[in-house]
């Protein structure tokens, strides 16, 4: 039988909901501090054994999570066109931005090859309960990084671009959009049973700009995907309504939007979250109290637990394994 995270993500309500968390996988571990303080970033990217042993470290430690989602990075892509991402404890950097880059500069796939091989040796590793996951950057965030050359409070160059050369900008997002499919593509044919694809600068643009410029990119990406279900999520304080229509079956839902509103607005969703990270920075008692409410909301939808964005840090793992005993009902 599938796992009930692939069964949910299926359209199937499960009781008790499978739970995962975005960025499961990091700096709020203490095991993974400790490969950290031996290895860089880039060498956890590069190195497929130490890729899959950070991916498999939460599994480990938290026994009932249904879901592994692969350790990456969303930039895999701008490095795999040339840009020289490099990601120090500052945050990223881009050697060569996208306008130092040819439109028609080929996809080096051979970057996402240590990524590959890292999902067939969790998949290998992974308890039989365990759905593993893939993921991609969605073109609008790439396009904002790719063009700003690092993270930015404004991403004022990104979207000034997007009005000043239209076509230009509509051409790279449809290259972006084509890369991303052909990386969740390859996580799939590499053992993913479900793929997520990430915008995470979605709410840098107004809505009139999103649904012109990052919502046909996304469209595009989805559409060419194949092989295992899809989830779609837009960091944003909004869910645009046109999210209903996306070739994808679930939306991962951001904090901001209370989730039965948009159980009521997507029906033919499944949707997915939407803890606020930073309940588990105030302690069990509300972190679970909060969890249990969003599971209450969502009885006789299909849903997966999970939060409103990725884990912060800081968050306490104890509150965390007691979140997901209130969502399991222990």
């Amino acid at each position: 039988m599938p796992q009930a995270l692939v069964r949910a993500l299926r359209g199937e309500p499960q009781s008790p909901p499978p739970v995962w968390f975005m960025r499961q996988a990091g700096r709020f571990l203490p095991e993974y501090r400790a490969i950290r303080a031996k290895a860089t970033f880039e060498q956890l990217l590069s190195d497929s054994d130490l890729a899959a042993e950070v991916t498999l470290q939460p599994v480990r430690r938290f026994p009932r999570l249904d879901g592994a989602i692969i350790f990456s990075d969303i930039l895999v892509i701008l490095d795999a066109l040339g840009c020289g991402v490099t990601i120090p404890e500052g945050g990223p950097r881009l050697a060569r931005t996208l306008d130092q880059i040819p439109l028609d500069q080929p996809l080096d796939e051979r970057v996402f090859e240590p990524v590959q091989a890292a999902l067939r040796t969790v998949k290998a590793n992974l308890p039989p309960h365990v759905a593993l996951l893939g993921f991609a950057g969605a073109p609008w965030t790439l396009l904002a990084y790719g063009l700003e050359g690092k993270g930015s409070k404004t991403w004022s160059r990104a979207k000034a671009f997007l009005h000043a050369e239209p076509a230009k900008a509509q051409a790279w997002l449809e290259k972006l959009a084509d890369a991303a499919a052909r990386l969740l593509n390859l996580h799939i044919g590499a053992g993913a049973q479900g793929v997520q694809l990430f915008d995470t600068w979605a709410g840098e643009l107004d809505p009139e700009d999103y649904a012109a410029f990052g919502l046909p990119a996304v469209r595009r990406t989805l559409a060419q995907v194949s092989g295992a279900p899809r989830l779609f999520f837009a960091r944003t304080g909004y869910l645009p309504q046109a999210l209903e229509a996306l070739p994808c079956e679930g939306l991962a839902v951001p904090w901001q939007v209370p989730i039965a509103e948009a159980r009521a607005r997507f029906p033919r969703m499944v949707l997915q979250g939407n803890l606020d990270p930073i309940s588990l920075l105030a302690g069990k008692e509300i972190a679970t109290a909060k969890a249990r409410r969003i599971v209450e909301a969502m009885k006789g939808h299909p849903h997966i637990f999970n939060l409103g964005h990725g884990l912060t840090p800081e968050t306490d793992p104890e509150v965390l394994g007691a979140v997901i005993d209130a969502v399991k009902g222990a």
